[in-house]
């Protein structure tokens, strides 16, 4: 295919760059939909200055933003251009350990609302110019490009938490649900599903619709922005030279390929309502294949991006975390405390009252034997001197009380001790006696 008009969404780097430049390397007018202006305009003059003859141009395009997506298409008319292929490619990913939920300008979370409702809506506004191609000439298609990702069972290998593409939980809101894998394999998942549906809504229109995956691993791709720095150095300039002589791993030309050969090989004229892995036919996960949900997934879609002619549905608001539960009032530790050590019996308060009943008795014993008359003996008199008797006996009750066992799943976690203590004052007795 040659000469014809073709978008690339996504087109100022990476596999959606590459796959403008060879397009434009077999003589096609190629329009590079990006979102940076800037990034876009120096992707068209970096291909023109390799390619003089190059047909290429910049238009301003933001799928994450259906103010943005309508106003691209209402440019593109304003051309009068005609359209022959649309190549859907640009996508975004989170960084695999991001638990942050993002929202588009219109609500939607960010890599479902980018990379599957911005493309839905591209393409169905488009769709009227592509059919009018597509009866001229009797081959107009459009290219999703996917990824392997969105099957579960490999995704699961490097992401276990992954699981089934939840239609009452589209948008992830429920609290916990989301992450970025979980997400990013959603979206591509939607694009597969996407592909399938379109195919059979067009069938007999001159336009196919496939899905491409162009490589199972790229390790060199931009797409990788995201992530921390070791991760991108050690994909790009350690994972990718260790592996490409194993030819497990891709560079973004060979991608790039791809691409391509879904967008212009002439033996693919007519194919449509396929999965490609690489340039090869292939089945797509066994979850893709529900047709039932393809098209619940496209009445939903339809809903959710406005498109005329299906009941609008505003997307759900996210739930919010539950309430903590109340954290334990220290006060309230305290008086339980300190009623507890007033109720409880003192251990070494029972020595003191002994002690006591102990000197009493020695007192009246003391009193006894002064009050017996003196009795005179032939032996020699000796004087008894008593010493002082004492008895001191201390008794301390010490009672702590510990009110920092909150539950441990409260993120409120109060901890703090009131302490309570008896000290029983010291008994001293002394009793003294003489003897003369």
């Amino acid at each position: 295919m040659t000469g014809r008009v073709i978008i690339v969404t996504g087109a100022n780097s990476g596999i959606g760059y590459e796959v403008a430049r060879y397009l434009c390397e077999g003589g096609n007018n190629v329009i590079l939909a990006c979102r940076d202006e800037t990034k876009g305009n120096d992707a068209v003059q970096k291909i023109q200055s390799e390619n003089p003859h190059a047909l290429a141009t910049f238009m301003q395009l933001n799928l994450s933003s259906m103010e943005s997506i309508r106003k691209f298409v209402e440019d593109f008319h304003a051309t009068k251009k005609k359209l022959h292929v649309l190549v859907c490619n640009a996508g975004v990913c989170a960084a695999a350990s991001d638990r942050v939920r993002k929202e588009t300008a219109d609500k939607f979370e960010l890599t479902m609302g980018t990379n599957h409702l911005g493309h839905f809506l591209l393409t169905n506004l488009l769709l009227d110019d592509l059919k009018k191609a597509g009866a001229e000439s009797g081959d107009a298609r459009v290219v999703m490009v996917t990824s392997e990702a969105h099957n579960m069972d490999v995704a699961r290998k490097r992401n276990p938490p992954l699981v089934p593409l939840d239609m009452d939980n589209f948008m992830l809101t429920k609290y916990g649900t989301y992450n970025s894998m979980q997400a990013y394999k959603d979206s591509k998942l939607a694009n597969v599903m996407f592909a399938y549906e379109l195919a059979k809504q067009l069938e007999g229109t001159g336009v196919t619709a496939n899905a491409v995956c162009p490589a199972a691993n790229v390790p060199t791709t931009n797409f990788l922005r995201n992530e921390n720095m070791v991760q991108r150095f050690f994909m790009k300039w350690v994972l990718h030279r260790a592996l490409r002589f194993t030819h497990t791993t891709r560079t973004i030309g060979q991608a790039a390929q791809a691409v391509v050969n879904a967008a212009t090989n002439e033996e693919l004229k007519g194919v449509t309502g396929k999965y490609f892995l690489e340039t090869t036919e292939h089945q797509s996960s066994a979850e893709s294949l529900d047709e039932e949900v393809q098209k619940k997934l496209w009445n939903m879609s339809a809903g959710l991006v406005k498109l005329e002619g299906y009941d609008p549905i505003e997307p759900p608001e996210a739930e919010a975390p539950p309430p903590p539960p109340e954290p334990v009032k220290k006060e309230e530790k305290k008086e339980e405390g300190a009623s507890d050590a007033a109720a409880k019996p003192a251990a070494g308060d029972e020595k003191p009252a002994e002690a006591a009943s102990a000197e009493g008795e020695k007192k009246g014993d003391d009193a006894g034997a002064a009050a017996e008359p003196e009795k005179v003996e032939e032996t020699p008199v000796e004087l008894s001197q008593g010493g002082d008797t004492t008895a001191d006996t201390t008794a301390e009750l010490s009672t702590t009380v510990d009110d920092s066992s909150v539950p441990p799943e409260s993120s409120f976690a109060e901890s703090g001790c009131g302490d309570t203590t008896t000290e029983a004052s010291k008994l001293d007795s002394t009793a003294e006696s003489k003897g003369e």
